[in-house]
């Protein structure tokens, strides 16, 4: 049986303000997120659940560009690899004499 959860939105309005929506959890989710609310880290289920999406929302534009990268790098002729392969040695090259000065 889920449970209901009213929570803020992670998003503050025009205001300043954060909105409040309602969501359906299962018992179990709210069991473990009660759980950790509980810690003293923890202000609120709110926070929780805010940070929750945050971090959700972020891996999945990480995931994303990670994505594009590959896609571009998968993308390119063999001259461009190897334009790209000499400007990585190049590149290291650079570093590692910023590094050891």
């Amino acid at each position: 049986m889920g449970c209901e959860l009213i929570l803020i939105d992670m998003r503050a309005s025009s205001h300043g303000r954060k909105t409040k929506i309602t969501v359906t959890l299962s018992s179990d989710v709210i069991r473990r997120l009660d759980a950790l609310a509980e810690t003293p880290e923890v202000r609120s289920r709110s926070q929780l659940v805010e940070e929750a999406l945050r971090w959700w929302i972020e891996e999945r534009a990480r995931g994303e560009l990670e994505s594009q990268t590959e896609e571009y790098y998968r993308s390119l002729s063999q001259a461009e690899q190897a334009e790209n392969k000499e400007w990585s040695v190049i590149a290291a090259e650079s570093a590692r004499r910023l590094w050891n000065e």
